[in-house]
């Protein structure tokens, strides 16, 4: 009896001791649980910059008034009515035209033959006191002279003479502004004519920074209404830009002049400013005021005011809590960015931010974390997210004493 006892006892302490190893065994082996990641913040954040500015620059004009940027699709006026835009018309004559026959920028592009109806139609601009510049039928000019005298002395024959030259009629011409009109969503433009000596020719001073829009987006268009002067053949000589503002203000990039008895002096400006290291296109319109002196005036007023508009805004610091990892052992370490990203908006944009964190394993201080996504209006960047302390595995006794926590993966 007693020797089968001891045969007992001693199967039961190496069944014990064989469990013992087994369970050191596995509590050495077992894949700890991975810290448990949480945002200290928002996981997404959007930082707008109020119109406030733009909105209170307009409202304190009291003659029709519209103010944009190139970039985006906001636009800011104090006034929907259609007004007769002059010769700014002709801007819209050459959009429309250079859709049809597009001009490389510097190009000459081909020749047109000045005919006797081109000569008469000289004559009658000069009867009503328009702009134009006789020249002898049979004439040979090219489209970059014809347009170097449609933006600079905003000629009224050269424009006819252009329109009709790419179109072949008036009716035609009109249905490609139609065209033009209702591809951009320019709900009060109207053209009857081409030159813009008929005052039907209307369009309200938002939908003229949509015009402005399109020509700065297109390099040819940009070339003429920039350029100060021109010297010109056939007697003529040199001829200047009627643009109060261009070479008198920095960045003045154009656009046209307009000007009729029934409405009064029209411009159509815009300027090219750094803001804080972003390159923008400030466009103003003003319409209807009653001297040359009054619009350079306001041209210039609006224009000084949008360049002060654009503001440089934060969207992650660096060294920024975003979120924090729990360790398995009940330790916290937060997760921090390491970088910053930071944009220039301008009134009624906006900036995103969308944290992403990931998995998070023991290692040094800085291991990868994840990262913040940026967006803004002029591109997008990842900031990465860095654990800002040691994550270090827990030693063999914590294993051994903690076994809910190894094989239950909860953390604390």
């Amino acid at each position: 009896m007693i020797r089968r006892r001891r045969r007992t006892v001693t199967a039961l302490i190496a069944l014990i001791v064989v469990a013992g190893v087994a369970y050191v065994a596995a509590c050495a082996l077992a894949p700890l649980p991975e810290p448990r990641v949480s945002l200290a913040v928002e996981a997404e954040r959007q930082v707008d910059l109020e119109p406030a500015l733009a909105e209170a620059a307009v409202a304190a004009q009291g003659l029709p008034t519209a103010i944009g940027w190139a970039d985006g699709e906001e636009v800011w006026a104090n006034d929907d009515t259609a007004y007769a835009m002059g010769s700014i018309s002709k801007l819209v004559t050459v959009l429309v035209g250079l859709e049809a026959q597009p001009l490389e920028p510097g190009a000459d592009g081909p020749t047109y033959v000045w005919t006797a109806e081109d000569r008469a139609n000289q004559d009658y601009y000069l009867s009503l006191d328009g702009v134009a510049y006789p020249i002898p039928v049979g004439t040979e000019i090219t489209l970059r002279q014809m347009l170097q005298l449609i933006f600079l002395p905003s000629s009224n024959d050269y424009a006819y003479a252009y329109a009709m030259w790419v179109f072949g009629s008036e009716e035609a011409f009109i249905e490609a502004v139609e065209r033009f009109k209702a591809e951009h969503g320019l709900e009060s433009l109207s053209l009857v004519e081409p030159t813009g000596m008929d005052d039907h020719n209307r369009a309200s001073v938002a939908d003229l920074v949509r015009v402005a829009r399109i020509a700065i987006d297109n390099p040819t268009v940009r070339e003429f209404t920039g350029m100060q002067s021109a010297e010109m053949p056939w007697g003529i000589g040199l001829i200047e830009n009627t643009n109060p503002l261009l070479g008198e203000m920095p960045g003045v990039i154009g656009l046209k002049t307009g000007m009729l008895s029934t409405v009064g002096y029209n411009l159509v400006a815009a300027q090219q400013t750094d803001a804080f290291g972003r390159e923008v296109v400030g466009i103003s319109v003003t319409l209807a005021r009653p001297s040359k002196e009054d619009r350079a005036e306001s041209g210039r007023e609006m224009l000084t005011l949008m360049a002060g508009m654009p503001q440089q805004v934060e969207i992650v610091a660096e060294g920024e809590e975003v979120g924090s990892a729990l360790t398995v052992t009940g330790e916290r370490v937060a997760l921090v960015t390491t970088g910053g990203a930071s944009t220039v908006l301008l009134p009624g944009e906006a900036a995103r931010r969308t944290i992403d964190l990931g998995a998070v394993t023991a290692g040094p201080s800085g291991s990868t974390a994840g990262a913040v996504l940026v967006s803004t209006p002029t591109g997008s960047a990842e900031v990465p997210v860095a654990t800002a302390g040691e994550i270090t595995e827990p030693d063999l006794w914590w294993r051994l004493t903690n076994p809910g926590k190894l094989f239950g993966g909860g953390g604390s």
